[in-house]
């Protein structure tokens, strides 16, 4: 294909279109690394693999915490496929910013990255022009882009949903206020309707930029040194899909819950960290979790108002990445 392109500028002689193709050329032989940090995902883990290396990744390094369930065996086989780094982490005290980090500076020192994201399991990065790596290279001055996030949520059928069969709905004009406003409402309305804090993907030509506790941003630290630039993502969005029935909510609370609770008590962390999982992992403890999940999905309403919309034929095609 690119050898065609470049017959096509001979023949053309357009000096522009040339540029393009060796852009395309050295935007293809960029690394893009990503990371993961998983805790039983084996309903999604395969998926979310298959789909970030159709989209531009060429390697992952991933973190699994003691999985259980099928997990660690999973990615096990992708790393005999050359395409991941397995690190196991069997702590039960959730130190996600220091394995994240480690991983980032990972694959930088040892994978080569030219650029680098922290995904989530439950995360899948779609880019509209088909490759991750196409914006960044494209957009030569920014340095990180700021990525959205778009929840996609499940019709509810009364606990008896399954994934990703029952995935009906995007939040597409979600809830905008600030976390200690949303702290005060989520009793009475669902938490996956307010806007989930962007994400970052970016380049290392300057070195590894450390992000914060959750991955949502880069250390402040690095906005200090004013040394890049951050820009808004035009082509990525990130689709989450945070909750993938009863059963998988009830146990992604409990493993979230018990590491940061092991965190709070032997290392300490600000009071908004994860406010909305130790929440969750309170509930739990007052046997409440049926409850919350029934109102996580008591949606109708705000089908009403504009908040939620029926999921698109686009992202239904996505959802096959998760077809057994």
């Amino acid at each position: 294909m690119l050898r065609d392109s470049v017959n096509e500028w001979h023949d053309t002689k357009s000096k522009p279109f040339l540029r393009a193709v060796q852009q395309e050329t050295k935007a293809h032989n960029d690394c893009l690394v990503m990371t993961l940090l998983v805790r039983n995902e084996a309903d999604i883990i395969e998926g979310n693999l298959r789909f970030h290396l159709d989209h531009g990744v060429d390697f992952i390094v991933a973190t699994d915490n003691a999985s259980s369930d099928g997990t660690t065996e999973i990615l096990e086989e992708y790393a005999k496929k050359g395409v991941l780094h397995l690190i196991h982490e069997p702590s039960r005290v959730f130190q996600q910013h220091a394995w994240v980090n480690k991983m980032g500076k990972m694959a930088c020192s040892m994978f080569a990255a030219d650029m680098v994201f922290h995904a989530d399991a439950d995360e899948l990065w779609l880019p509209g022009s088909g490759s991750l790596k196409r914006e960044l290279f494209a957009r030569q001055q920014v340095d990180v882009l700021s990525v959205p996030v778009r929840n996609m949520m499940m019709a509810h059928k009364g606990g008896t949903e399954r994934f990703p069969r029952d995935i009906a709905y995007e939040v597409t004009h979600p809830i905008i206020k600030p976390v200690r406003k949303v702290m005060s409402e989520v009793d009475q309305q669902s938490f996956f309707l307010y806007r989930y804090p962007n994400k970052v993907i970016y380049k290392t030509h300057n070195g590894y930029i450390d992000v914060v506790q959750g991955n949502h941003d880069i250390n402040p630290a690095w906005r200090l040194r004013g040394k890049f630039t951050k820009k808004l993502s035009t082509d990525i969005e990130i689709l989450h899909f945070p909750v993938r029935g009863f059963e998988q909510f009830c146990q992604k609370i409990i493993n979230n819950g018990e590491g940061l609770e092991n965190l709070d008590l032997h290392i300490g962390s600000d009071a908004k960290q994860a406010w909305h999982a130790k929440r969750w992992y309170a509930l739990y403890k007052r046997g409440k979790l049926t409850e919350e999940y029934a109102r996580l999905h008591d949606l109708d309403a705000y089908l009403a108002k504009g908040i939620l919309t029926p999921l698109s034929k686009q992202r239904r095609q996505v959802l096959r990445y998760f077809n057994k």
